[in-house]
């Protein structure tokens, strides 16, 4: 974690962008509302909020993307010392909107977190490499499109237009051959924009990957008719040769309370 620790002297935050802890704090108080009670205990100190359970959320300092843009790194077990497998992504406070942006990326990469150290297919859904879901030779946990714009049943035209699609499933070649981690592989899928002016992306592990971008882009998704754009995070995790469980971190979250859903292994599909 010593990234956590360490900042450039310089590195200040550009003007009009919240500090990092008020930002963990809206961060903080999201994943309380999604998930009642896994915040209890944790510290906000530095550019982290650390939970006593072993997981950690940080803040990498500003270098790109404007005042209102956040990139955050999750790592859902601290204990895994020396080097802590951790996964990224990143945010955008629309129109200074810090909250909902706090509340975008809970809903997407820190429902994989909460999936990842739960296991109990209650904040994200499970996919093993052979569901019609899945990414060949991995398991993946996928959190639901979530939709941002000036109209709601635009937004949630699209969000179904990206479940729909079955990205990562039909894109896999595009991208898994550059998947390295032997953890857990961050992916996030972004499509939306202006009418006229549509970004669509693919990131993984906090990188552009412009195969699987471009690859998304011909998807002939459809456009929006005003300002919108739904993403979508997925953590895709190594299956062994043997098919037993892929490596999840030690670590795990009893968070039977914040939901009814009998747990099991996790390595079921959805």
């Amino acid at each position: 974690m010593s990234w956590i620790r360490r900042r450039a002297r310089d590195a200040e935050p550009p003007p009009e962008r919240l500090p990092d802890l008020e930002f963990l704090a809206l961060v903080k108080a999201s994943l309380e509302r999604y998930a009642p009670g896994v915040t209890e205990g944790t510290e906000l100190k530095g550019n982290s909020l650390s939970s006593p359970h072993g997981w950690a959320i940080g803040v990498m300092p500003p270098v790109h993307g404007g005042p209102h843009h956040y990139d955050l790194v999750a790592l859902p077990d601290t204990s895994l010392q020396p080097d802590v497998p951790c996964f990224m992504d990143c945010v955008v406070a629309i129109a200074g909107d810090a909250p909902k942006a706090a509340d975008t990326w809970v809903q997407t990469a820190g429902a994989c977190m909460l999936e990842l150290l739960d296991r109990c297919q209650y904040f994200a859904d499970h996919a093993g490499p052979d569901d019609e879901r899945g990414v060949p030779g991995w398991h993946c946990i996928a959190s639901g499109a979530v939709g941002l714009g000036v109209d709601a049943e635009e937004s949630r035209r699209l969000q179904n237009s990206l479940v729909d699609a079955n990205v990562l499933h039909h894109l896999a070649d595009t991208f898994t051959a550059d998947l390295e981690s032997p953890f857990f592989n961050g992916i996030k899928v972004f499509y939306g924009g202006q009418p006229g002016k549509v970004q669509a992306e693919i990131r993984v592990n906090g990188e552009r990957h412009e195969a699987a971008s471009a690859a998304l882009a011909a998807m002939d998704l459809p456009e929006p008719n005003a300002f919108t754009m739904v993403r979508a995070y997925a953590l895709l995790l190594p299956m062994p040769e043997d098919g037993t469980e892929p490596p999840y971190p030690p670590a795990r979250l009893d968070l039977a309370h914040t939901h009814t859903r009998a747990c099991g292994s996790g390595n079921q599909p959805a």
